[in-house]
């Protein structure tokens, strides 16, 4: 298979942002939403099923892929292709709440997701590596964060799920002590993990926040003003429960 398609060298026109590359993917990861919100609700025991599991095997073959082509390319190293990253870790995450059910998880990856993902998907890092479509690394860039939403969504239309104001509190705990176990493989391979053991080689908006290890700081304060905005829809939500004397039971 060619390098415009599989290969590590890349030759065909660079990803830029908010180009039809960039714009038709966002409304179809948006769309996929949607249709998961609004269509679950409808389908049979037998439906919902289908489409979980469906959606755990699709988290799985993706999580799955990025790892195989990288050891295909001869790019794959521990200080690289661990799946260390938020984003990365979030994928098989999914697939394990998709399995398992599990309400917490569904906390990390309402949080994660729409806090993290969304920013990803709206500035790619596309534009370093250069990837565009039809190339395989584009569309696994954007099936690994679209997963994430969609099985936090099937999650809230299929069983119920929502955050709560103590879902932000458990959720900023897990993600500090998930940093915890990230320096630590950072230290052990060289890696550049959440980029927290130096800046990015390319231009972010940790350029302003100051110097290694200050910008940490504020880079976890906007991660939390983050996990605030995503959960104001809730919030209000909360507020008129309380008015009518009902509260969220997570």
């Amino acid at each position: 298979m060619g390098s415009e398609y599989f290969g590590l060298g890349y030759d065909g026109p660079p990803f830029t942002l908010f180009s039809a590359a960039h714009v038709w993917p966002l409304g179809a990861v948006a769309l996929i939403c949607v249709l998961v919100a609004v269509f679950t609700p409808r389908l049979g025991a037998p439906g919902r099923e289908a489409l979980r599991w469906g959606l755990a095997l699709f988290s799985l073959a993706n999580w799955l892929g990025w790892d195989l082509w990288q050891r295909a390319n001869g790019v794959w190293s521990l200080a690289y292709s661990l799946p260390l990253h938020l984003c990365t870790f979030a994928v098989p995450l999914t697939a394990l709440l998709l399995v398992t059910r599990s309400y917490r998880l569904y906390e990390v990856l309402y949080f994660w997701g729409f806090a993290g993902s969304t920013q990803a998907m709206l500035t790619p890092d596309l534009t370093t590596s250069g990837y565009n479509f039809p190339h395989f690394v584009y569309w696994i860039f954007w099936t690994s964060h679209g997963i994430i939403l969609w099985a936090v969504v099937f999650a809230a239309a299929a069983w119920g799920y929502r955050p709560t104001v103590r879902s932000i509190v458990r959720v900023i705990v897990f993600t500090n002590l998930y940093l915890l176990i990230v320096a630590l493989a950072n230290w052990l391979t060289g890696g550049n993990y959440m980029f927290i053991a130096r800046k990015p080689d390319f231009p972010s908006l940790i350029d302003f926040l100051g110097p290694w290890p200050w910008y940490i700081i504020p880079l976890q304060l906007i991660g939390v003003l983050a996990f605030a905005i995503v959960y104001l829809p809730y919030a209000i939500d909360d507020w008129r429960r309380a008015q009518r004397g009902a509260v969220p039971s997570h």
